[in-house]
């Protein structure tokens, strides 16, 4: 897929267009940012959304700008997605505007629940950088989740991004140590065969791309690993299943999307489509 079409909604405060130093590269002749303005009952200011114009016009994309009036700006950014079809909808995550919070867990979830495109999220207080170098991969076993790569390789090709393929193990609580190690070896076999269509897919896309098993739970795993281990951004989609785990937005997804520090890139999976 190509990113012809960026939609960052912008709620007039100067937090909201912190996104656009994240997209970067992505933002190039050719692309059209549709800047959306969602103004609700309070006063905003108009010199927020110029300098987020001018720094988009910098990076040599084109601007179309929208205004909306509501107090409602996950349905009034849903309405615009649906009429647009953008390839992507970044948005900051804290803008906030007058009595509005645009949060993790409050607009971006409500946004991510029915967007028809991919979403990426970033937080302003958290990312400074200007480019996603390493990109966490979370999948589990189901063809669901490798359903991020549709999005994330072409995403991946214009930052030359390293991906990290993670699957995140469940241990059983009754095992005893020496069943536990015994369990994990066998599992380990399985899980590289559960990866191998999406390794080889990144590895024909020419990526820089490892594998990572961890254990423990999902969502922690993943949030530890952004925080630590220097990664850039974490993708992955909504409708994952793996044995006794659901990655949905009401669990694994929307924890990580509350909680992260760093940017998180979602792809809302349909459930009647294979990768």
């Amino acid at each position: 897929m190509s990113f012809s079409s960026v939609l960052i909604p912008h709620d007039g405060s100067t937090l909201a267009g912190a996104v656009v130093g994240a997209l970067g590269p992505l933002l190039k002749s050719g692309t059209v940012v549709n800047l959306l303005y969602v103004e609700d009952s309070s006063r905003s200011s108009e010199e927020a959304l110029a300098v987020t114009e001018r720094e988009i016009v910098a990076h040599g994309a084109a601007v179309a700008r929208h205004k909306v009036k509501s107090d409602d700006p996950a349905i009034a950014i849903l309405d615009v997605a649906a009429e647009l079809r953008p390839d992507l909808v970044a948005m900051s995550t804290h803008g906030r505007s007058g009595i509005k919070r645009w949060v993790r867990g409050s607009v971006a979830e409500r946004v991510l629940r029915e967007c028809p495109a991919p979403l990426l999220s970033v937080n302003p207080f958290t990312h400074s950088g200007s480019s996603f170098d390493r990109v966490l991969v979370p999948l589990d076993a189901s063809d669901y989740s490798a359903q991020i790569l549709d999005t994330l390789l072409p995403f991946a090709k214009t930052f030359e991004a390293e991906l990290t393929l993670l699957f995140v193990d469940f241990d059983d609580p009754t095992d005893t140590p020496k069943q536990a190690e015994r369990r994990r070896a066998t599992r380990k076999d399985d899980i590289k065969r559960w990866l191998a269509k999406p390794l080889e897919r990144a590895n024909q896309a020419e990526l820089s791309v490892d594998l990572r098993i961890a254990h423990g739970d999902v969502a922690s795993v993943i949030e530890e690993l952004a925080k630590h281990d220097n990664y850039d951004l974490v993708a992955m989609t909504t409708h994952g299943n793996s044995g006794p785990g659901r990655w949905s937005l009401g669990s694994v997804t929307a924890q990580v999307l509350r909680n992260c520090a760093i940017p998180v890139l979602l792809h809302r999976t349909r459930r009647s489509s294979a990768a």
